[in-house]
């Protein structure tokens, strides 16, 4: 147990900078709005998720939120509201997923088990590079062939693939996913900033803030459409869909 603990102060060390940012991003759309801060936290950063508390419901904020925003009401500057976040990271669980994963991908069904729902992390940063460096394209196909397997197996009821993030702009993302897949990516009229598929651009695959990317969305948000806060990212977050057969086609055994 003391190890974990231990691990998890130290993660909430490292994501030390990443919180700042989103806190900064958050009082400016609440300076802006003329909104509380925490409600505006709730619903413009993945802090309530990254609390181990699961997807936000900005009308029903949970109890573990509750008593996060009542210390972040006794904070008397943002240098204090920054080391109470870490704290309460740091004593917080980790955070749920209904997810079954496969290295770096991992899949969770929606609409009534019809659609395969996919979601990437940085789970391999070995060789000091990236996971979609050109030289672990393979590690991925493989990963992704290993979880259309256990789909065809397991879910035949299955009929399209959805993702949204970030990382659709990248050629590096893309190249792993059937064409017609990749090819269907367009940016939806709305963009949830509770999870990362907006926020993970922020951190490098060491886990670091990109200091270019943060300046530029606290740059955005200050002077951007303060109804569509998600625009200030530097990289828009873009929806893909298509039927589930070019997996089944490109993965198959």
């Amino acid at each position: 147990m003391a190890g974990i603990i231990g691990e998890r102060r130290q993660e909430a060390q490292r994501l030390r900078g990443y919180f700042e940012v989103q806190l900064r991003f958050a009082q400016t759309v609440a300076t802006r709005t003329s909104r509380p801060l925490a409600k505006t936290l709730l619903e413009v950063t993945n802090l309530h998720r990254r609390f181990g508390l699961g997807r936000a419901d900005p009308g029903a904020p949970s109890d573990g939120w509750a008593r996060y925003a009542e210390g972040l009401a006794r904070c008397a500057s943002g240098a204090e509201r920054l080391d109470w976040t870490v704290a309460f990271f740091a004593a917080a669980p980790a955070e749920p997923s209904g997810a079954l994963r496969f290295g770096c991908f991992s899949y969770e069904l929606q609409d009534g088990d019809q659609v395969v729902r996919l979601h990437f992390s940085n789970r391999d940063s070995d060789g000091d590079q990236g996971p979609l460096a050109r030289a672990k394209v393979g590690r991925r196909t493989a990963e992704l062939r290993e979880m259309f397997a256990h789909v065809r197996a397991h879910h035949r009821q299955a009929r399209a693939v959805r993702g949204g993030s970030w990382l659709y702009n990248l050629e590096a993302y893309r190249r792993v996913f059937p064409a017609d897949y990749a090819a269907s990516a367009c940016e939806p009229e709305r963009v949830r900033l509770d999870g990362t598929s907006s926020w993970g651009q922020l951190l490098d695959f060491r886990g670091a803030v990109k200091p270019a990317v943060a300046q530029a969305l606290l740059d955005n948000i200050g002077h951007g459409d303060i109804a569509a806060p998600w625009r200030a990212f530097p990289l828009r977050a873009l929806g893909v869909e298509s039927p589930i057969e070019p997996f089944h086609r490109l993965y198959g055994d």
